[in-house]
């Protein structure tokens, strides 16, 4: 009886039945259940063994059964079957034993049972002829040589199953084992004795031979023999179900062998044709499921008995043999056998109970532990495969466990951190920070901390980590701080780029507008502290001033209390820098050559300022330098250094550029905020470039008052367009030298209502700042046009031959303005020649839009002018690739014709070079008959100036042209061009 271990025996009747359904071939997968793999290829080509054997035994039981019920004369036809189905088995076995796959302890065993089958089968052949054709046929007395063989079958089948390896078994399962196969050949002793007692005499007197008792005998020894190896010992190498037929086939023969004498009657019968054919179909069967071990489908295992039922069916066995023993002895014996068989059974049933409740909490051990295999086997791959370190750090500050994957993260082994403080690889910067965690965490059991620190990698590189740490020195199986540490380098670089991205400009790497704004505020505020706390640094007694307006007093070493710093104090200047004419770059070069000017202003702006100011790129080609804690002549150096930095010329994108910039610098007080300081450098750079550009300009209030001013003019000046006071002044241009009337030049003017006339000069720049030019642009030229218009209806030829009107560069920027021209004439009705618009060098010189948009005017026909050339980047390739048609001499040549030859050199070559062009040219400014007279002689043949006519009314034009109609002096003006 087994108590440790729990077994999963088979009954061999259902054994039977389930390998007699699923043979023969090859198995069917059950229905639901899946292959744990893909279906093995076949074995062997030959056909299996066990479709032939099932025909043989099905044949040789129907005719058994058919001769048993109608003798007939055939012996022979009942003997091929079995010595057939013998020799069909022993190649079942031989071809099992020669499979490669088959495990080597089993190869042996199926070789030796097909030599057992094949001796069998000689010894089959042999009793065949004894009772077919040997002495006293016929007979069922096998002769020697036939007992002889079956003897030999069956001890070398004995021996394969002797040969057979156990598994290892305990102490306690090997008792277990003697008691149980005790117990059985016990049982099979008994009834052996009781067989030889009773049984043996009386088949020896019905077959005259002693022989069939000791067979039938022996045959009982060795099926117990295999029941006790098969059900006790285990399975070994071989396939369960192999064992299940292999006993079921034992049992069959040794069943038949007891079957002999009840058919000894007729002679021509033999229990062998039924009992070998079947016997030899379960070995075939047997060793085919051998063969098809491997390819199994998998089956969830059901639950099997806890105990081996052969010792207890031999209790069984042994208790029926003692009921039928005594049935002819006393009613005293018959009862108390009869209670002995009871108890023994009721026994039986308690310990089989028993078993069946130590199964249970078996099974539920069985289950729990698996759960906690399961969850340990789980928390040991989370804690091993984790991406993240877990360390216990003991109260000594030294690591009791870490997980390996430190060795992933931080290139060491786990072994060799152990017993090791954590700071030995923490970065020198972080180790207080790892060291306020531990005295954190120490101080109150149960807490938890997190920072960020920095941990040496193997290669020599820093990791950033961040640890969270809690308190378990409370918790009996850790009694330490539990860590996690996570790597987040990856996370810190992508952080720290995009804070970079975000307080950086893109293209040159400089702080931007919200970073300058965030540090200009903090030096001011700084600035404001150390004034709050008196540590200026003007020393003596007077007044401090910073640009004259402060009025603050000291003595000693006290610092000015003024609204602006003391002579030679420390302040926060601030530099706002913009490129002059930088768009023209862009446009004419393209923006990737730009980008690339901007790279080279940004490193120089770095190489002019201290490690602890600030360069920032606000936008465009608008930088910004923050200068802490300098003197304004300090301030002042650096702007200089700035202006003469930049004016270099600069290598960007293969192309060799001229850059200028205008600085506008302002100081902090004690009422500025970022927002202001960037507001008055602003005013003060525009300041700069209307003092020419390259050059920098302090802030004082003047320039905002300026800027006020500025900004009311343009309000004025919006209201002055809506409200009719523009208006036009025409001054002639003349023929050289009778003086005759050419054509007009266009000169708006504005009359405002309190200040009277406003100059053009004053109003002109705050519409070209303010954009209000394109505007007044626009209605001079229509204005114009339509005069125009108006004096060739009412005065026919003798009107001017073309209306002159200037056009400014932002005009020619405008995508619409050919088209506005276009609208303008056809309006107006006049030709395009008709139209003379007058350009400035600076307009054009660069190319880019303003460029096509002349080239566009060209092509329409209409009449071009360079205005006042000579005093703008003079390019004589812009002769060249600009079409006009006429040059305008600026006043400051025609001033010196008069003088020497060096004075008028400019004006000579100027109306050569028209000529050579086959241009107009036209000299402005001639205010003097002198210059008219040299001015004709050096070639010019038109003029314009106030010697001829200032700028005129239209009725004074009216007027000129009425005369001219009524040809009174009808070519010339009064006075006279050249007269005296």
């Amino acid at each position: 009886m087994r108590t440790g271990r729990r077994e999963r025996t088979v009954p061999l009747g259902a054994a039977l039945t389930r390998l007699l359904t699923r043979f023969p071939a090859r198995p069917l997968p059950l229905r639901g259940a899946a292959p744990d793999r893909a279906p093995s290829p076949p074995l062997s080509s030959s056909p299996s063994p066990t479709v032939g054997l099932g025909v043989l035994a099905v044949f040789s039981a129907g005719w058994f059964v058919l001769n048993l019920a109608h003798p007939m004369d055939m012996s022979v036809v009942a003997w091929v079957p079995v010595v057939l189905s013998t020799f069909l088995s022993a190649h079942a076995c031989m071809r099992t034993a020669g499979l490669a796959s088959l495990d080597a302890a089993a190869r042996p065993f199926w070789r030796w049972l097909g030599t057992a089958a094949f001796i069998i089968g000689l010894g089959v052949a042999c009793n065949a002829y004894d009772a077919v054709a040997g002495p006293g046929a016929p007979t069922q007395q096998p002769g020697p040589l036939t007992t002889a063989l079956y003897l030999g079958g069956v001890l070398s089948a004995l021996w394969a199953l002797l040969r057979l390896p156990v598994a290892r078994r305990s102490r306690r399962e090997r008792l277990t084992l003697w008691l149980d196969t005790g117990i059985v050949m016990l049982a099979a002793g008994l009834f052996a004795w009781a067989f030889a007692v009773r049984g043996s005499p009386e088949l020896a007197a019905t077959t005259g031979s002693s022989l069939p008792g000791l067979v039938t005998i022996m045959l009982g020894f060795v099926a117990m023999l295999t029941a006790v190896k098969l059900a006790l010992a285990g399975a070994g190498p071989l396939n369960r179900e192999s064992l299940s037929a292999l006993g079921a086939a034992a049992l069959v023969g040794a069943t038949g062998g007891a079957l002999m004498p009840l058919i000894q009657s007729r002679p021509d019968l033999n229990v062998a044709h039924v009992a070998v054919p079947i016997t030899f179909l379960l070995l075939a069967i047997a060793a085919e499921r051998q063969r098809e071990e491997r390819r199994e489908t998998t089956r969830a295992p059901g639950r099997g008995r806890p105990f081996s039922l052969l010792p207890y069916a031999a209790i069984a066995a042994t208790g029926g043999l003692l009921l039928v023993s005594t049935r002819t002895a006393s009613l005293e014996t018959q009862v108390i056998a009869a209670g002995a068989t009871v108890i023994t059974c009721l026994v039986v049933g308690r310990q089989i109970l028993a078993f069946y409740d130590n199964a249970d909490l078996l099974a539920r051990l069985d289950a729990s532990m698996l759960e906690l295999r399961r969850h340990e086997r789980r928390a040991r791959s989370l804690v091993q495969n984790s991406s993240d370190i877990i360390a216990v750090t003991a109260a000594d500050g030294t690591l009791s466990y870490v997980s390996s994957s430190v060795e992933r993260i931080l290139g060491v082994p786990a072994d060799r951190w152990l017993g090791r403080p954590v700071a030995h690889c923490t970065h020198p910067d972080d180790v207080r920070l790892l060291g306020r965690m531990g005295r954190r965490l120490m101080r109150d059991p149960g807490a938890t901390a997190t920072c960020q620190v920095r941990m040496r990698h193997a290669d020599g590189d820093w990791r950033w980590l961040e640890l969270v740490g809690a308190n378990r020195m409370d918790d009996p199986a850790i009694r330490g701080i539990v860590s996690n540490a996570r790597d987040i380098t990856e996370t810190r670089r992508v952080q720290d780029q995009l804070a970079h991205q975000a307080t950086h400009d893109a293209l040159t790497g400089l702080a931007n507008r919200a970073l300058f704004t965030e540090r200009t505020t903090s030096a001011l505020a700084l600035a404001r502290t150390a004034t709050d706390t008196g540590t200026g640094t003007d020393t003596g007694t007077g007044t401090a001033t910073d640009t004259g307006t402060a009025t603050g007093s000291g003595t000693g070493d006290d610092a000015g209390t003024g609204a602006g710093p003391g002579v030679g104090a420390r302040e926060v200047v601030l530099a706002l820098v913009d490129l002059d004419d930088f768009k023209t770059i862009n446009d004419r070069l393209g923006h990737a050559v730009g980008d690339a000017l901007l790279t080279v202003v940004a490193d120089r702006l770095r190489e002019c300022v201290g490690p602890d100011d600030t360069v920032a790129r606000l936008g465009g080609d608008e930088f910004a330098v923050l200068l802490r804690d300098v003197s304004a002549e300090e301030a002042d150096r650096i702007a200089e250094r700035i202006v003469v930095a930049l004016g270099t010329p600069a290598r960007a994108a293969d192309h060799d550029l001229l850059v200028q910039a205008s600085i506008g610098l302002v100081a902090g007080g004690p009422d500025t905020d970022a927002s202001e300081l960037l507001r008055r450098a602003d005013v003060a750079m525009y300041a700069a470039k209307e003092q020419g550009k390259s050059r920098y300009v302090r802030y004082t209030a003047e320039l905002d008052a300026r800027t006020v001013e500025h900004a009311r003019l343009g309000a004025e000046l919006q209201h002055a367009l809506v409200s009719g006071e523009l208006f036009l002044l025409y001054q002639p241009v003349v023929v050289l030298p009778e003086g005759a009337l050419s054509s007009v030049e266009a000169l708006v003017r504005w009359r405002h209502p309190e200040r009277g006339l406003v100059s053009p000069a004053e109003f002109i720049p705050v519409a070209e700042r303010n954009g209000m030019i394109v505007q007044i642009g626009a209605w001079v030229l229509r204005e114009a046009c339509r005069q125009l218009a108006e004096w060739r209806r009412r005065y026919g030829a003798a009107g001017p031959v073309r209306m002159g009107v200037n056009v400014s560069p932002r005009q020619l920027r405008e995508p619409s303005f050919v088209q506005a021209v276009t609208d303008v004439l056809r309006e107006t009705g006049l030709r395009p020649e008709d139209l003379l618009l007058e350009i400035t060098e600076t307009a054009v010189f660069d190319g880019g839009p303003a460029l096509e948009t002349v080239r566009a005017l060209h092509a329409l026909g209409v009449k071009l002018a360079l205005d006042d050339f000579g005093t703008g980047h003079s390019s004589l390739g812009l002769l060249r690739t600009c079409p006009v048609d006429v040059l305008k001499v600026d006043k400051l040549f025609v001033d010196g014709v008069t003088g020497t030859v060096e004075n008028s050199v400019i004006a000579t070559s100027l109306v050569q070079i028209a000529h050579a062009l086959q241009l107009r040219a036209v000299a402005e400014g001639v205010e003097t008959e002198a210059q008219a007279r040299r001015l004709y002689q050096l070639g010019y043949r038109l003029a314009q100036g106030f010697h001829f006519a200032p700028p005129l009314p239209e009725e004074e034009v009216g007027r000129l042209l009425a005369v001219r109609a009524a040809g009174l002096g009808c070519d010339r003006l009064d006075p006279p061009a050249l007269a005296g």
